[in-house]
């Protein structure tokens, strides 16, 4: 896939990857792109709430220690019983930053519908944000948090 610069025409990006970029299409594609992952976002909830399935951190399998992640989907499960003290002691970090996450891959959604590069600030928040993630992963290993 070539990579987006930004100095194509719409009617260029249109013609490479027909579709449609109007913005009302774009709004419907990314709508439906985040219907869809909510839609398997509810699925995989009821799954983990009514069954023993769930995903395993392979980290804290071969090591012991947690993972940044690990406690996100129990921590999940907590907030949407309104346990909010037991949700924030499943994983801080995460807790704190999920709206950001869910905004984030939003955002990610109506880029790649509306076929626009990725800004530079948004990279690097992207970046301190991960940094974070693995400073907190690191750190709740090492201290009582």
């Amino acid at each position: 896939m070539p990579r987006l610069t930004g100095s194509e025409t719409k009617e260029e990006l249109e013609k490479r990857y027909g579709i449609d970029l109007s913005p009302e299409s774009i709004r419907k594609r990314t709508i439906r792109d985040v219907v869809i992952l909510i839609f398997v976002g509810i699925i995989y909830y009821f799954v983990v709430k009514y069954t023993d399935f769930g995903l395993k951190c392979y980290i804290h399998e071969l090591t012991g220690f947690d993972c940044p992640a690990c406690g996100t989907t129990r921590m999940i499960v907590s907030a949407s019983k309104l346990e909010i003290a037991k949700a924030f002691r499943y994983n801080r970090f995460m807790f704190v930053t999920f709206p950001f996450v869910v905004g984030e891959v939003i955002y990610f959604f109506y880029i790649n519908e509306a076929k626009k590069p990725v800004n530079k600030i948004n990279q690097v928040i992207i970046f301190i944000w991960l940094g974070l993630f693995v400073l907190y992963g690191v750190l709740r290993n090492i201290l009582p948090i």
